[in-house]
């Protein structure tokens, strides 16, 4: 059960809502919400799709090692990379906006200054200061990291709903813009910035994937990975379509769409003293948005390594947690990188827009291949082992209908939004660059490890 609260905390509701949505706005208006009703149904089929991934083929690799086992080494390779771009580049959109949250709530007690809130120095010393935060649960193991998570999901959801509340009641007095129907379907949106909003969506509604990359530490890896995942995605898209119609409705779109913190302008406008309560939820989202999604880099990292595409060392194990630690040491000295690298952008605001709606072109892409993976698996490769005849037969006839679905949609989405964003064509073109080290280390490793067996055993820490 550890996994449910895992699955929804790396969705991270509160953070999504309060990095992305303002973003969102600025690309579709009240038709932000539009989004991610459009884009829900296929993220709910990419996680039906993980499910069945899951009990055939249980891996810490999880994406990687279904496209090498099922679509073949090279397309396994090429997922390698996909999955570390896509991870990887939702680190910095965390840490970007968490040393801003954080020192905008001790401004709040008066304990900084405004210019320190509004140092870029400031906020990338205090981001960094949380990449060091993060990665301390991830070295203790999967099941410290599981209670950390419990703990602020606890308080990130009652804080949360505290303010939903408050938001219903404010609605007599503090509606600005009047609920439409419009916001949740309408025809007259230009197609293009739409997309763009699509590509963002990627963002706040993945994270729920966690489970699949802690198969090999569950106690039931054929069966909770996966499921926890759609419980997850099911919860924070509930959260969502409480949260973001009130947030139109009693906000200005321009405050919305020119907002670092979109809850927290919301907030300010309903119930000024209490801002400093949503920059806490924030604070906490982010933490645990923070250490599950390098968790997510370390767990596939550590199966890289383990198979030969990575380094050796990135298999490397704790000797009393039974963590990667080598992984979550890379991961952190690479955030701090990144964190440094913020120090030479002009506009700290189009920093972190590029990098999120790269994160998101990539997350999709991941998802897209995984739609492959599953479109062959459940067609070719069923076949091939047999199990659609004898005492075990099933062929899976709707997973066999979504799976393409998905693919397409996914890629769609990915291609409209990299013609309408030059310069996203050209980041996203460049970082594919490495993906050709990673077909060719792809095709001449020994071996992969095999998916775990039930009754099989794990060299990682203590089963969630």
């Amino acid at each position: 059960l550890d996994l449910i609260p895992l699955s929804t905390s790396s969705v991270a509701p509160t953070f999504s809502l309060a990095a992305a949505f303002g973003v969102m706005v600025a690309y579709a208006g009240p038709q932000a919400i539009m989004s991610v009703l459009v884009a829900f149904p296929f993220f709910l089929f990419a996680a039906l799709l993980f499910r069945q991934l899951n009990v055939h083929y249980p891996h810490a690799g999880a994406s990687y090692h279904w496209g090498s086992r099922i679509v073949g080494r090279r397309f396994g390779g090429l997922q390698a990379w996909i999955v570390t771009l896509a991870y990887f580049l939702s680190l910095p959109p965390i840490l970007v906006p968490a040393g801003a949250y954080t020192l905008s709530l001790l401004s709040s007690f008066g304990l900084v200054s405004s210019p320190v809130v509004s140092s870029v120095f400031w906020q990338s010393m205090t981001g960094i200061a949380w990449a060091g935060v993060a990665a301390i649960p991830l070295i203790l193991g999967a099941k410290p990291t599981a209670r950390f998570t419990e703990a602020f999901l606890l308080v990130e959801v009652v804080i949360l709903g505290v303010f939903l509340g408050v938001g219903f009641l404010a609605l007599p007095t503090h509606t600005v813009n009047p609920v439409s129907l419009s916001w949740f379907f309408s025809t007259r949106v230009n197609p293009l910035d739409f997309a763009l909003a699509l590509v963002v969506v990627a963002t706040i509604l993945d994270g729920w994937e966690i489970d699949s990359y802690a198969s090999e530490e569950a106690r039931r890896p054929r069966d909770w990975p996966g499921t926890s995942g759609i419980l997850g995605l099911l919860c924070v898209f509930a959260i969502y379509l409480v949260t973001m119609p009130l947030m139109v409705a009693e906000t200005p779109l321009s405050s919305l769409s020119s907002s670092p913190d979109p809850l927290a302008t919301w907030i300010g406008g309903v119930m000024p003293s209490a801002t400093w309560g949503m920059d806490l939820a924030v604070i906490i989202s982010t933490a645990s948005s923070l250490w599950l999604t390098a968790f997510i880099l370390s767990r596939a990292w550590y199966a890289l390594g383990r198979d030969g595409l990575l380094p050796g060392a990135f298999a490397r194990l704790h000797r009393r947690f039974q963590s990667p630690w080598f992984s979550v040491g890379v991961i952190t000295s690479a955030e701090v990188a990144v964190q440094l690298t913020e120090l030479t952008s002009s506009s700290v605001f189009a920093f972190f827009s590029v990098v999120l709606t790269a994160a998101g072109v990539f997350l999709m892409l991941e998802f897209a291949l995984d739609a492959i993976s599953a479109t062959v698996g459940l067609r070719k490769a069923h076949r091939a082992l047999a199990l659609e005849r004898g005492a075990l037969r099933h062929s899976h006839p709707f997973y066999r209908i979504i799976a393409p679905i998905t693919a397409g949609a996914m890629l769609t989405i990915v291609a409209i939004g990299l013609y309408t964003n030059i310069t996203l064509l050209y980041v996203s073109s460049a970082l594919l660059v490495p993906a050709l080290y990673f077909v060719w280390r792809a095709a001449r490793t020994p071996s992969i490890a095999p998916p775990l067996e039930p009754e099989a055993g794990t060299p990682l820490a203590a089963p969630l």
